[in-house]
């Protein structure tokens, strides 16, 4: 067992070289050009659903102080 974190560490070491061996040739740099090009139009559309629901939560905020106010000035 005192092998099992050299050869874990091995291991990783393999698959981190081989990736950036990957990342280097021209198949390599396009996928990490599309994946990361995917991951940028991910980011804009959740930012964009959080502004939505960023401006229908303040939306009901506001109308509930309406209602509050409303119900103040009838008693």
């Amino acid at each position: 067992m005192k092998y099992g974190k050299l050869l874990t560490f091995l291991a990783g070491a393999a698959v981190g070289a081989g990736a950036l061996l990957f990342v280097n040739s021209k198949a390599g740099k396009n996928l990490a050009v599309a994946v990361a090009s995917k991951g940028l139009e991910l980011r804009e559309r959740a930012a964009a659903a959080a502004e939505l629901l960023k401006e229908r939560a303040d939306d009901v905020v506001a109308e509930a102080k309406c209602l509050n106010e409303r119900k103040k000035t009838e008693k």
